[in-house]
């Protein structure tokens, strides 16, 4: 039985190879994406065009988990989906919601990530930019962007 030692060197290097490739692609690798945020304001307009703010009494808020998951509500809505985050990139690779009529920022907010869809993966990309500690924007298309703030605990 000289094949049981050879068996078992390959079912242990199968194990450890099993082991290192760990598929972390739905895990953020930045730190800074993760936590709740409220959505500040939304420039998608032209480079000199208005940024759109929420009205009086009106929040988006959005939470992303450090597993590759977020969360979050418009006035009207919930949504969810699947991201992943790299030092200075967001990818959104699922997105669902709810379909209850929503208000302008709310629309505004779901065209976003429409618009900054890529066609050939199909994800919404964005520039991650830090503006201050608790401050970000969404960057895409060059001069469009997201602002959030974090949220307090």
């Amino acid at each position: 039985m000289k094949s049981f030692p050879l068996r078992s060197i390959i079912a242990v290097l199968v194990l450890c190879l099993i082991c290192t490739c760990n598929d972390d692609s739905g895990v953020s690798d930045n730190q800074n994406i993760v936590g709740a945020w409220h959505i500040m304001a939304i420039h998608n307009s032209s480079p000199s065009g208005p940024t759109l703010g929420p009205n009086t009494g009106e929040v988006i808020s959005i939470i992303f988990l450090e597993n590759g998951k977020f969360t979050g509500t418009t006035s009207a809505n919930t949504f969810g989906g699947e991201y992943s985050a790299t030092e200075n990139r967001l990818l959104i690779k699922e997105m669902f919601t709810t379909e209850v009529a929503d208000t302008n920022f709310g629309n505004v907010f779901y065209e976003t990530f429409n618009e900054s869809r890529n066609s050939e993966t199909g994800f919404s990309e964005f520039e991650i930019v830090v503006k201050a500690e608790n401050m970000l924007n969404l960057e895409f298309k060059e001069f469009k962007f997201i602002s959030l703030q974090k949220r307090q605990s």
